[in-house]
């Protein structure tokens, strides 16, 4: 699996929490991570012993049993992406429950994630303590507590790494109950321009800045709701056993990839996918039946260029389905004052009972590796 660079590791562990404790890896223990260099034609395997727990360029955070045992002791590693170079990890002194004495062995103390800038280091507890979350600085050591407030995220790629939401953009907030349970009192956002992605405990929301935009892409109460995976592109997740559910960027058309058969049945045995990863280049799901399945990136869906449009010619109207691409099939979806209508063609006759009305028409494309919907405006029939 490459990176936007050409560098490559095992797929990043996505999470419904990326800034929870629980890590997901997709290979067994034991399976060495591989660096490949397509620019150079090199590949490099990393330690067979290490577990690459989280990839944040120019760095992949690892750790290493400390003996044979892969559930005992280990210790923190990074990866140099730019030069190979691995440098060992010391929590810096000052994280609660985890660097002052006495030590307990009913804590768990991690690093979960990694940037250009910072660690993030969680301790959870075993006696009901509120989780702590702690930045440690990757050049200075420094230690810092949690910024995360309902206007403010860590960002580990900023030296500062207190960072403001634009307005109209706010974290949101966790159940109590699960600061309790290894959670943090917020969840996570991940800013893509004008759009941020706020993931909670009740579930993922896409937000939009300078408007009350809050659109629930997946509830947390769910079976599915652990499965999400997102980049500057698309945000993808699962929300229903047979096919993955998804949203363009900034264009917010949605789409749909079907899932293998086995894939679906593997999870009727064994549960619900939890783990999706998504890069430029693929997406990556991987299941609780022990399933790792790839497919191309959304990019390779139909794509809509120039948005379909209703026309309007004596009692007909039409649905122009406008210009796309990677499409090879097209089906039509009628709304009239935002009822989904139940005629499917490309073209309806006006009856007297559809004049004053608001009608629109959304045009599904499919190809080989999914469907793609995109909507048109309200035209006003009188």
């Amino acid at each position: 699996m490459t990176d936007e660079d050409g560098r490559a590791t095992r797929p990043p562990e996505p999470s419904l929490h990326p800034r929870i404790g629980q890590k997901r890896r997709f290979y067994p223990h034991g399976l060495a991570p591989i660096v490949i260099n397509d620019r150079l034609g090199t590949t490099t395997a990393l330690d067979p012993s290490c577990d690459a727990d989280a990839l944040g360029p120019p760095w992949v955070l690892m750790s290493c049993p400390q003996s044979s045992d892969p559930y005992g002791p280990y210790d923190v590693e990074l990866y140099s992406l730019a030069d190979g170079t691995r440098q060992a990890v010391t929590l810096s002194p000052g994280m609660p429950y985890c660097s002052s004495p006495p030590y307990d062995s009913q804590v768990l103390c991690s690093a979960e994630a990694v940037g250009a800038h910072w660690i993030e280091w969680v301790a959870g507890s075993y006696h009901h303590l509120p989780t702590e979350v702690y930045f440690q600085n990757i050049q200075t050591g420094e230690l810092r507590g949690d910024p995360t407030n309902a206007t403010t995220f860590a960002d580990l790629n900023s030296s500062g790494l207190a960072h403001t939401t634009c307005p109209g953009v706010r974290l949101m907030p966790n159940n109590l109950d699960s600061v309790y349970d290894g959670g943090t009192a917020w969840g996570s956002l991940t800013p893509y321009g004008q759009f941020a992605l706020a993931v909670a405990d009740n579930g993922a929301f896409l937000e939009r800045c300078g408007t009350n935009m809050r659109r629930l892409l997946t509830s947390g109460s769910t079976d599915y709701s652990s499965a999400l995976a997102s980049n500057a592109g698309a945000i993808v997740w699962q929300a229903v056993p047979n096919h993955l559910s998804g949203l363009f960027l900034p264009s917010l058309q949605t789409f749909t990839i079907p899932l293998p058969s086995a894939v679906v049945a593997s999870q009727a045995g064994y549960g619900p996918g939890f783990a999706l990863a998504l890069t430029s280049r693929a997406l990556y799901m991987h299941e609780f039946g022990g399933t790792l399945w790839q497919t191309a990136s959304p990019t390779a869906l139909p794509r809509n260029m120039s948005g379909p449009r209703v026309t309007h010619s004596g009692s007909t109207l039409a649905c122009v389905h406008g210009s796309w691409r990677n499409a090879r099939t097209f089906s039509y979806a009628w709304r009239v004052n935002g009822t989904l209508e139940k005629d499917a063609k490309s073209r309806v006759v006006l009856g007297k009972g559809r004049k004053r009305r608001r009608v629109s028409c959304s045009v599904t494309a499919s190809d080989a590796t999914g469907t793609t919907t995109a909507s048109s405006a309200e035209l006003h029939v009188r």
